[in-house]
């Protein structure tokens, strides 16, 4: 499977040319760093600037979906599953923490659907909490 994801990269940069190639290779590079970031914010229940990595149209729903979790500390996270394209990406992350209210083990998942636009990347976020 590795080895066909290559082979067809090296045919898109055959196709682009090596700037196109490069291009691509940046805006990947991009993507993973800016996943990176706004998932260690959220692991740290930075919400507030989680949310510049929200796109502007799901900014609201973000904020009000962060404010009802409420005295949640996040220990640590891990990341399922990682689809991406050139524009679009989709990763599943898995949350695991606790309440300050209470010791007990919390588990959310997040689904965190990306998109590439004007040399940015923003995320539209599902966050849910799994009961124990």
């Amino acid at each position: 499977m590795q080895v066909r994801r290559f082979a067809s990269a090296l045919v898109v940069c055959a196709l682009m040319g090596s700037w196109g190639c490069a291009v691509l290779t940046d805006q990947q590079a991009m993507f993973h760093e800016t996943q990176r970031r706004y998932t260690n914010l959220m692991r740290f229940t930075d919400f507030d600037r989680a949310r510049a990595f929200v796109a502007p149209d799901a900014r609201q729903a973000f904020s009000e979906r962060t404010a009802a979790l409420n005295g949640i500390h996040f220990t640590d996270y891990s990341i399922v599953d990682v689809e991406n394209g050139p524009n679009r990406a989709t990763v599943t992350v898995n949350y695991s923490g606790y309440r300050a209210s209470s010791p007990v083990l919390v588990s959310f998942s997040e689904q965190q659907e990306w998109q590439l636009a004007n040399n940015l990347w923003t995320v539209r976020p599902t966050l849910e909490e799994h009961p124990q």
